[in-house]
Formats: C-alpha cells, structure tokens, sequence
C-alpha cells in the first residue's frame, strides 16, 4: 500500500491492518467468499417462482410483464420482463439493477435520459438494452430506497444478522441471482446467455454475484465499487454508506482483486471505473489491473476483461451504455 498523503492526521480506524489474517489457498476461495457474504445457498435451475401480470406492448415494441418473486425472507421482489416484440427464437438475456435511489419502473422507462446532467440517475437504460434486441429483467434489489426507505432500519437488521453470519450483501447478492433463474426460466430466454449489470448498488451486485455463480456467463458492473475494499477504506468516503454495505471480516482473507482473479476470470467482465467516483478510488482500481489483468493474459482470453476509466465521479452516461450493450452483444452472442 503506498503512502497516504498527510497520514498523520488520518484517524488510526482508517489505517488498521487485519487482526489474525487467513491464510486462504485459490481453490478455497470462492466457498470463502460465500462464506462471507453468509450465502444460505446459490440458486440452481427452476428454483424460483414467479407471479406475473398481463403482458403489454409499449409504443416502442418492448413487451412488457411485471412479476415479482419472493426472497428468502418472504419479501416480495419486484421486477419487470421486457422483451423486444421482433426477437428471435431465443435470445440472450441481462439482469438490470438500479443503483440505490432507483427502481425497476425508473430504468424501465420508455425514455432514455438524465434528469440531471452531471448528477442523478440515468433513466430508461433497462428499457433500451431491450430495444437493442436483449431479453431483460429490471430488478428492484434489496437495499434501494424503493425497498427500504429507513436507513435505521437497515442498520438494526445488520445488528440481528451479522451474528449469524448473515449479511445485507449476501441478502442481495442472492436476489440477483434469483432474478438471473427468473429471467432464464422465461419463454424465448437463452438458459446459458444470462449477464448481469447495474449501477452503483446494483454494479456492486452484479459483479458479486458473479463471483459466486459460474453460470452466469459475463457482467458489466457500472461505477459498482469494484476495486480495493482495503484502499476504500483508507481513501474513500466512508459517509456515503452505511453499515449493510461492508462485508465483515472480508479483508482477513482477500481483497476484491483476489475475488475477481479466482472467481470471475476468465469469464467476461467490464467495468465502469470513473476515475473521480468517490466509491471507488483510483488507486484501488490499479491494485485490482495489476492483479486481475495478468490472469486474464495468462488464461488467452485479455480482451475479456475491460475496464472503463472516464474522468468523471459516480456517474452512468448514454454513452456508456453503449458500451454495455456493445460488451453483452459480443458475449452473450
């Protein structure tokens, strides 16, 4: 870890190490990380019911089916299917997740814009990745405002949980996951062409649950905190998140380079890396290259990892939901 300018006045909680690290072989690593993240299981094939409502045809052609599915909590988790009226006999499919102030109606929207152009979120990007020809189901995850708007509340949940070795990560890691069987379970869905993508919150958890499923075939992770957990709590804004967003003892065992080494590559993975996003300093996303990038070298594959470095904060432009659709048409193909 390089030096940290004027350390001294940085609080001592900032610069601990690991008490009694662990000693973790790569073969161990993805039941570890499960561990941690107090996965109860991972879901398999036709594990997860639906209920849907009536199909409708928006004017832009996307079929439209709310459903919802229940999570292992018995909470209704609700979601939206579009599918492009001209699809073929199977086409390939994305699992959408909205950052933390979004929502499965919010990036479902007909219309694709920013309500704001330098902050806020990007509405309608679900909606046009299924114009782009892609089966999708827009999720709202666990840990939105939508889903829970009282942060107190989430607080209190992770003081009963955690003892358990359960975790608010691990609860929405496993929704996504759900969402993925959900979505290759529906007509005209390839079951072996599902990726994963979403901003913030939902970036967060789609490059988890990448991690801990190899069936999930790529994912894009947008401005998702994909970095250095060690080099976030050094450098980052500790004040824009509360406690349900850390996995406890992670950093005994591995950083997110490590997770992404063993468990992801060399399956595709693109990220969205602003260089001034206050939940992912740059620091830490060169520790993680200079780990992550050599494997996928090693493995032929290179061009399977992208990374994404625009000098912007935490932020989801038009633009780079091209690239995402660009990154999933190559794929999930």
């Amino acid at each position: 870890m390089e030096p940290i300018p004027g350390a001294g006045s940085i609080p001592g909680y900032r610069r601990m190490t690991a008490v009694r690290p662990v000693s973790v072989l790569d073969e161990e690593v993805p039941a570890k990380f499960c561990e941690l993240l107090g996965l109860r299981d991972v879901p398999g094939p036709g594990s997860v019911p639906v209920d849907t409502d009536p199909t409708e045809t928006g004017g832009d052609g996307v079929r439209v089916t709310p459903l919802r599915f229940r999570n292992e909590l018995d909470e209704v988790v609700p979601c939206i299917l579009m599918r492009p009226a001209a699809a073929g006999d199977e086409s390939a499919g994305i699992v959408c997740m909205p950052g933390t102030g979004g929502s499965a109606e919010q990036i479902s929207g007909e219309r694709l814009y920013r309500p704001h152009r330098h902050r806020g979120p990007l509405h309608g990007w679900a909606r046009e990745l299924a114009r782009r020809g892609f089966a999708v189901l827009a999720v709202t995850l666990r840990g939105t405002t939508a889903r829970q708007p009282n942060p107190l509340e989430q607080e209190r949940e992770c003081k009963a949980m955690e003892p358990f070795g359960r975790t608010a990560v691990g609860l929405r890691v496993r929704e996504a996951l759900q969402a993925a069987r959900a979505l290759a379970a529906a007509d005209g869905v390839g079951t072996d062409r599902i990726g994963l993508t979403g901003f913030s919150l939902g970036g967060q958890a789609a490059w988890h649950a990448q991690a801990v499923a190899p069936w999930i075939r790529a994912s894009a992770p947008l401005a998702g905190s994909l970095g250095s957990m060690a080099d976030f709590i050094r450098r980052g804004d500790l004040d824009r998140h509360s406690s349900p967003w850390y996995i406890p003892h992670l950093l005994r065992h591995f950083d997110h380079g490590r997770i992404v080494r063993v468990c992801i590559c060399p399956r595709p993975l693109m990220l969205l890396a602003p260089t001034e996003d206050e939940d992912m300093p740059a620091s830490g996303v060169d520790a993680m290259e200079r780990e992550v990038r050599p494997a996928y070298a090693s493995a032929g594959c290179a061009h399977r990892f992208e990374v994404h470095r625009p000098h912007l904060n935490h932020i989801f432009l038009p633009d780079h939901l091209d690239s995402v659709a660009a990154f999933f048409g190559r794929w999930l193909s």
